[in-house]
């Protein structure tokens, strides 16, 4: 069961990560297609304009090519990526230590600052669907601490 908790919370931390990313990249492949197909009449209304108001011809062929969303992509690698890689190492490392017939307690500790890392990272309010997972993660750090060696 703790195994199931883990990987839906995570499964779910990883689609708000990255279907947002998905969907904007759809949009904007939908937008540059439409202004291909909108380029000779955006540049025949600038020179209207510019035989109109007798401003620089300059500024008619410039606004062209100009876009008006720019995204920096280091920051979807540092927002995005990199805490959806920590959670999914997390997971694995999860599913690798509850699996064995006795849990590890390295990689629980590993795999709960893997995702609290990823917390971290992404921000209070969208890290609270990773919750679960810590809890879970530290209710096993907890059972292995207290359950009798039979060594």
């Amino acid at each position: 069961m703790q195994r199931i908790i883990v990987a839906f919370s995570c499964a779910c931390m990883m689609a708000t990560l990255l279907v947002p990313g998905l969907i904007s990249g759809f949009l904007l492949l939908f937008r540059s297609t439409l202004e291909a197909l909108f380029l000779p009449f955006r540049l025949l209304f600038g020179l209207a304009l510019w035989l109109t108001t007798g401003n620089d011809i300059g500024n008619a062929v410039s606004e062209v090519g100009r876009s008006s969303t720019q995204t920096d992509p280091s920051w979807a690698l540092l927002h995005d990526y990199l805490p959806a890689l920590l959670i999914a190492a997390g997971l694995l490392l999860f599913i690798v230590a509850s699996g064995a017939g006795r849990r590890q307690p390295t990689l629980l500790w590993s795999c709960l600052s893997l995702h609290g890392g990823a917390g971290v990272l992404i921000g209070t309010p969208v890290a609270a669907l990773l919750l679960p997972a810590l809890c879970t993660e530290a209710v096993a750090l907890y059972a292995i601490r207290n359950q009798p060696d039979s060594d």
